[in-house]
């Protein structure tokens, strides 16, 4: 393996190869690869973010942490369909961060319930026919930052329109020189036919969907601070496959709580002047980070960095608990009925069918 090829693995594949390489020179070069690719990836996400802030004034610097998210993704992910029609449908999505977002935001919490639904529904559908690739995970992700961080100036409104327009430029056509030489089986139009609410991913779908536009409407009508926080907790418990489910539940709420009180020592201990560096940190270490429980303590100083500003820090820690609690518990009790609902529905339509079998 190569040094380019090296520094292309992430964390979860690297780290397990530095550990098991005895070869002291082939152990340094992983090492070296591995933290040089964070390094670099750290400054280019700084350099999308600030190029954006710059553009599109700092209220809009979520537009590109949407738009450097969906480049790292893109880059290596595909939509299991034809390239040319994926580009064009991942510039389609950011049309939908463009309005969705923005309308839910300025309704009222069932309007809001039902644009929310849409919105995420046709991300889920249009990203995730290979439920294995997890492209939802990114792009729900995104649509969640920018119904977070709400916009009430309609000029800044349509400055983020022209970076999120601009984005989805990029971001498909990185996507399309990437891929643009894979053969692909499937037209979008077979991703569409594909929507059938009797196979498991459809209804996986429409689970997370549902789970996640719910837990945001429940947080809304309790006028909790950063509902987002909510659905973030919600979308990674709600996942296809019930051992990653499980092990998330256990695993997301005792880290988010170690992530807050490792914000906190942090936040004391360092000079005023370099806490708004806690966020950055944390972006470092997610991506040394291989597993979930720690790229959710790490994940945690971003969140809680942009809201102390806003809540302080006191009510930042709570309500990044609180989010977090609610959001894993819910996310799995609203799984476990959805099945049990479901599977109600499947066992009727089986005697349903076979009744009228017999009467025949």
């Amino acid at each position: 393996m190569s040094f380019y090829q090296a520094m292309q693995l992430g964390a979860i594949n690297l780290k397990p190869l530095i550990k098991e390489t005895e070869d002291k020179k082939l152990k340094q070069k992983y090492i070296t690869a591995f933290v040089l690719k964070n390094i670099l990836c750290l400054l280019f996400c700084i350099f999308v973010v600030s190029s954006f802030s710059n553009i599109f004034g700092n209220e809009n610097s979520v537009v590109g942490v949407v738009t450097v998210l969906s480049l790292l993704t893109f880059r290596f992910s595909n939509l299991d369909f034809d390239a040319k029609q994926s580009a064009f449908t991942l510039f389609g999505i950011f049309c939908i961060f463009m309005v969705g977002p923005h309308l839910a935001s300025i309704s009222t919490p069932i309007v809001k319930f039902v644009i929310n639904f849409i919105s995420i529904m046709a991300i889920v559908i249009l990203s995730c026919h290979n439920v294995v690739l997890s492209n939802q995970s990114i792009l729900v992700l995104s649509y969640l930052l920018l119904y977070g961080y709400q916009v009430d100036n309609i000029n800044v409104y349509i400055s983020r329109v022209c970076g999120l327009a601009l984005g989805g430029i990029i971001v498909a056509g990185v996507f399309y020189i990437k891929q643009r030489k894979v053969k692909f089986e499937n037209k979008l139009s077979d991703v569409i036919k594909d929507v059938n609410f009797n196979n498991d991913r459809t209804k996986w779908q429409l689970k997370l969907t549902l789970a996640i536009c719910s837990a945001l409407l429940i947080g809304d009508l309790l006028n909790l601070p950063r509902t987002m926080w909510i659905g973030f907790a919600c979308m990674s418990i709600v996942q296809p496959y019930k051992d990653r489910m499980d092990t998330r539940c256990k695993e997301r709420v005792p880290f988010a709580v170690v992530g807050c009180i490792m914000y906190c020592i942090l936040y004391f201990i360092l000079p005023k002047n370099f806490t708004s560096l806690i966020g950055m940190l944390g972006g470092i270490m997610v991506g040394f980070s291989a597993t979930y429980k720690w790229q959710t303590v790490f994940n945690t100083f971003g969140g809680l960095n942009s809201a102390v500003s806003i809540l302080g820090l006191e009510v930042a820690i709570i309500f990044r608990i609180v989010n977090n609690v609610f959001g894993a518990i819910y996310g799995r009790l609203f799984s476990k009925i959805f099945d049990k609902v479901e599977e109600k529905i499947t066992n009727r339509s089986i005697i349903e069918e076979m009744t009228t079998s017999d009467e025949l």
